[in-house]
């Protein structure tokens, strides 16, 4: 429609707007020849056009099928109301024009004259004002009508005409400058779901663009009809089918029905169970709409597949997904087995039921959560006793929480409970319940709602399992009272993971560690708690190992609630280890995803550590505009301790262990040695006594070396005598030496050194903040980097002003980007990427495309100057 927003269109606007401004300027007119496929938006531009003719005469017409082979016919229907100025023409041409609409008869060589006098009539109509002549679906004028029209464009430079020609691809009769519109970015096209389809899903909205090819109108017809093979469809496509013999209709059903691979060997074999003869594919492939290779059997066009699919009655349709189920079963592929038994039940169906839930229970295990969600809804879908189906939605809403899709999770729930009311239902839904509160909600009511819910269970197992729940969302948002109060409801066998979060609720993490030390084969939540675990006790090294595989799992399984968490734990791992670019991008990755999913709780924990980057960089702004979103005490406090604010640390380090009930985040322990520091700095060293006595304990029970330097570091802080403070610091270097958090080690390194300038021994103290400010530098610690240098001019060495910090480059990168553009660097082609990924290649293009502008290149070939490898 006439001014609506044309979405990635920019360039073919700027053209159009360029020859219009040009008209009206006088500098003379020009022809522009729109070529693109059906539905590419060639239409739309025109129309575009038309509503920015201000000041111009507009002409309009279009080719019309069914008249292509009348002579003069689209002429005819461009001039007749015009038809008066025919006689002011010069007589040949005059003649020329009678005799192409019909009113003389048509003689040799009048073919000239027409395209003269059509040139003559529209100069002259431009005389007062200039003229826009807009032509749609030039592909489908009459030859004659085509020649004039052409003869005229070509010869409008000096005049005050412009000519926009709109055309299908496969038109070659033109002489004309070109644009050829090609589909749209998958950023546009989202743009174009969102306008017109505001409700739908992000996975439902990725799947319509992904099949839309960047195709507009496909991209507007899914959107209303819901689903790529059901959109209406161009008569053109519809007629193409519809001409075909049975049998090569069938087959195109079939290659249409099994759009997620149309491996050619499947489509083939389904056919043939369906009686097709391997000879229709020739006759089906004639029509145009298909495409055939080696690999795969596609669609030229996004709308001929809906042809197709729509090309045979419903009861063929069913027959063709039994067929393709068959099909796929035979070639090992469980998950489009799947959804090919879904699409071919109607009604009520309990054998299908059983098998679709049979099958969601295995594909579940090995394939991820949507495709088992998909699969337990149909099956809900397709039975009959209420209670069997309530089981079946709510077993639908289990995996779309685990997906991260808490919206839909929420519905199915809802109806779940409306359904039966099963004892073993009910918790089931209550716990999808308490899972979306804690991700999507008021993660402190999580836990509370299961401890409420649990009373009203008989059941003894019920019962257990809702307050095992309640145990792990009383861990994960902090709230220790709960989780006690869950935990000691438990009497008999405790679960492991009941064991490992009973010892963490008693800041025992040493037992906690002990207890998950093996979860190879475990449930993915234990994986992700013994991650956590690690990185609690300080194991930098076995945290970042442990939840970069199971982010690769979880991805890999499409379990996307849990991929925030987990690479919230390797974000944290890599800060820890100096890796700031690393942590960087893994923490924006993970917001992206927490973000998109809804996980609200996990955007404030992810915060934080944007919030103790940005303190360790003396980040000031960022860290303050941080603050308000979850506990970010320790990092204001860490601030504040590097700025020299010494007072205003112990605040807010005091305010964050008020807020600490159990040792919930990754910051914690290093609190209580940032405590020590601002507290002596502040003159205050009596009050470290407690902190200090925290920090020993965890660093007995964590046994990492980098621990051990941070305890001995806050034992010379407190040191009364001299000697002993030395002993301490020359232990906590020892210490260090062994390895684990350079950040950590630096700080000792500073504080000793200042402790040996102010003892005097300036020599010694030069070593040690050289070395300080060397580990300062390289990890953009400004505040700390500046320290040191005073420190070092203090102690009688001359040192310049902050060093290069490096390049930030792989850090304005998401993980995804980085590990896309580091395949690329290696010459591999998209779909290899692909492959390594386990995404497709058009994600692939699509990182690739966001990657480019942010790096500042425009090829691959560019890459290996900005990125380290």
């Amino acid at each position: 429609m006439v001014g609506e927003p044309l979405y990635g269109r920019a360039a073919e606007t700027a053209e159009i707007d360029r020859l219009l401004d040009r008209v009206r300027s006088g500098a003379g007119g020009g022809a522009l020849l729109l070529r693109g496929d059906t539905g590419i938006g060639k239409s739309a531009l025109l129309d575009l056009a038309e509503s920015r003719a201000d000041g111009l005469d507009v002409l309009r017409g279009s080719g019309i099928e069914a008249e292509a082979d009348v002579p003069f016919a689209a002429l005819h229907l461009l001039l007749g109301d015009r038809a008066d100025a025919i006689e002011s023409l010069p007589a040949p041409q005059a003649d020329a024009l009678r005799a192409a609409f019909g009113l003389v008869p048509l003689e040799a060589g009048d073919k000239l004259h027409t395209g003269l006098a059509l040139l003559t009539l529209l100069d002259r109509a431009s005389a007062d004002k200039p003229l826009l002549c807009l032509i749609d679906d030039a592909h489908r004028l009459d030859r004659e009508s085509a020649d004039a029209l052409l003869f005229a464009a070509r010869r409008v430079a000096s005049r005050g005409i412009v000519f926009l020609i709109a055309v299908r691809d496969g038109w070659t009769r033109t002489g004309l400058p070109e644009l050829h519109l090609d589909g749209l970015s998958a950023d546009d096209a989202r743009q174009i779901l969102d306008e017109r389809a505001p409700d739908t899903t992000a996975e439902r909205r990725d799947r319509l663009v992904e099949q839309a090819c960047g195709n507009p109108l496909a991209l507007i017809e899914f959107a209303a009809a819901g689903s790529g093979r059901l959109a209406r469809v161009p008569e053109e496509f519809a007629r193409a089918v519809r001409w075909l013999p049975e049998s090569a209709r069938l087959l195109l059903a079939v290659a249409a029905a099994d759009d997620d691979t149309a491996e050619p060997g499947v489509v083939v074999q389904a056919a043939r169970d369906l009686g097709v003869p391997f000879d229709a594919l020739e006759a089906a492939e004639e029509t145009g709409l298909l495409a055939v290779t080696r690999t795969a059997i596609g669609f030229r066009h996004p709308l001929g597949r809906a042809a197709a699919y729509q090309g045979v009655p419903v009861t063929r349709r069913i027959a063709v997904h039994r067929a393709l189920a068959e099909a796929h079963a035979r070639a090992g592929d469980a998950d489009l087995r799947v959804r090919h038994l879904a699409a071919a039940a109607l009604g009520t169906d309990e054998s299908v039921a059983e098998e679709l839930e049979s099958a969601a229970r295995d594909i579940g295990d090995r394939s991820g959560p949507s495709v088992a969600a998909y699969a337990y809804e149909r099956a809900a879908r397709l039975t009959g006793d209420p209670e069997v189906r309530a089981r079946r939605l709510a077993a639908a809403a289990e995996a779309e929480l685990a997906a991260g899709r808490f919206v839909q999770a929420r519905t199915l729930a809802d109806e779940a409970a409306r359904a039966g009311d099963a004892e073993g239902t009910r918790a089931r839904v209550d716990i999808v319940r308490a899972g979306i509160e804690l991700e999507h909600g008021v993660p402190e009511a999580a836990a509370r709602l299961l401890l409420d819910r649990a009373r009203s269970y008989g059941d003894p197992e019920t019962r257990a399992r809702v307050l095992e729940e309640a145990v792990f969302h009383a861990w994960s948002c902090g709230d220790r009272a709960t989780g006690v109060q869950a935990r000691d409801g438990l009497t008999d066998n405790p679960s492991r993971m009941v064991r490992a979060l009973s010892a963490l609720l008693d800041d025992d993490v040493t037992s906690a560690r002990s207890i998950l030390a093996d979860t190879d084969g475990q449930d993915d939540r234990l994986r992700l708690l013994a991650a956590e675990v690690a990185l609690l006790a300080g194991d930098d090294a076995a945290a970042a190992e442990m939840s970069a595989q199971l982010v690769a799992r979880s991805r890999r399984r499409g379990l996307l609630t849990l991929v925030p968490r987990a690479l919230a734990v390797q974000a944290w791992s890599r800060l820890f280890r100096g890796e700031h670019d690393e942590a960087r991008a893994l923490t924006r990755d993970a917001l992206e995803i927490a973000e998109e999913t809804g996980q609200r709780g996990q955007t404030a924990a992810l915060r934080s550590i944007q919030a103790r980057q940005a303190a360790v960089e003396g980040d000031e702004v960022r860290c303050r505009a941080l603050s308000g979103d979850g506990r970010v005490g320790a990092a204001l406090g860490l601030l504040a301790l590097g700025l020299g604010r010494h007072e205003d640390a112990t605040e807010h380090l005091r305010d964050d262990a008020r807020q600490a009930p159990a040792p919930c985040t990754a910051p914690v322990v290093l609190a209580l040695a940032d405590t020590v520091e601002a507290l002596v700095a502040a003159g205050r060293p009596d009050g470290g006594a407690e902190p200090m006595a925290r920090l020993e304990t965890f660093a007995q029970g964590a046994g990492q070396p980098w621990a051990d330097g941070v305890a001995s570091r806050c034992r010379a802080l407190l040191a009364a005598a001299p000697d002993e403070a030395e002993r301490h610091f020359t232990a906590a270097l020892a210490s260090h030496r062994e390895g684990g958090r350079p950040f950590e080690r630096a700080r000792t390194e500073l504080l000793y050194g200042e402790w040996l300038r102010r003892s005097r021994r300036r020599a010694q103290a030069r070593a040690r903040l050289r070395a300080a400010l060397d580990v300062f530098e390289r990890l953009g610690a400004v505040p700390w980097a500046e320290r040191a240098r005073g420190e070092l001019r203090a102690a009688g060495q001359a040192v310049g002003t902050s060093g290069a910090s490096g390049d930030d480059i792989p850090g304005r990168l998401t993980a995804q980007e980085l590990q896309v553009v580091r395949l690329a660097m290696t010459g591999a082609t998209n779909r290899q990427i692909a492959a390594q990924l386990r995404l497709s290649h058009r994600t692939v293009a699509y990182h690739l495309y966001k990657a480019f502008p942010k790096l500042g290149v425009a090829s691959r070939a560019e890459l290996h100057r900005h990125v380290p490898a």
